[in-house]
Parts: C-alpha cells; structure tokens; sequence
C-alpha cells in the first residue's frame, strides 16, 4: 500500500517539475535584456549663452543602446562635441530657465547625433549637472 503512495508523490513531483522547467525555460518569447552603454564625450561642455554675457556649463553622459561602439564613438568625438555645443550654445537665458528646457535638449541631442553620426544608437541624454552663470 505504501510503495503505490510513494510512486505517486514522485509522478507529481516530476510533472511539477517538468511543468516549472517548460514555464521558466522554454515557453514564451523570450526577450534580450535591453543594452545600455553610457559614453562620455568629455568632462563638461562650456558655451556662451545666446544674447546674454552668461555662460552656461553641462556635463553630459550619451547613453547607446548596442554593445561595441566605443571606438567608434571615440573616433567621432570631436564631432559629437561640435554638435552638442552647437546645440547648446543656441541657448537663451529665457530657454534655460524655462521649464522642460532639459527635456527638450534630451530629444534634439539625440535626434542630432544620431543624424550626424547616421546611426540610431543614441537613446538617451543625461544631465551631471546643467547650471547658468
């Protein structure tokens, strides 16, 4: 009586098991983790700021979405450089201050040096600090 209880609990334990590894393993779509590679184009960004005597200072962090860039972006660096400044040094004082300003800057810089650069890696700009003086 016991030796057909115990095949029993060891069917249900393969089943659960097998159900487990199909659920974890092999169902569904599986999905690449997203890559996400931060590239800095140098310490910081300075320009003046369009009408005004004020400089404006940016330390900016470029996010790519593909692994193996790196030398590339290296290679293009005086370029990435030349379009975010221009691009910052359009700024007015009223833009600066003006809410959403840093969104704005987010999507044009990306937008930019995707076109420049005539790739579409660049997903995302970060700010280290952003400040008027």
């Amino acid at each position: 009586m016991k030796k057909p209880i115990i095949i029993i609990i060891i069917a249900v334990i393969v089943i659960a098991a097998a159900a487990g590894l199909y659920f974890f393993v092999l169902s569904g779509d599986k999905e690449k983790p997203e890559v996400r590679v931060e590239y800095s184009p140098g310490e910081f960004f300075t320009t003046n700021v369009s009408g005004s005597s004020r400089i404006l200072k940016a330390t900016i962090v470029l996010v790519v979405n593909t692994n193996g860039l790196e030398e590339m972006l290296t290679a293009e660096n005086a370029r990435i450089r030349d379009t975010i400044i221009f691009i910052l040094r359009r700024l007015t004082e009223d833009e600066i201050r003006a809410e959403g300003t840093q969104d704005e800057l987010r999507e044009t810089i990306i937008t930019r040096l995707n076109e420049t650069l005539s790739i579409d890696n660049f997903v995302e700009v970060l700010f280290n600090d952003f400040v008027m003086a």
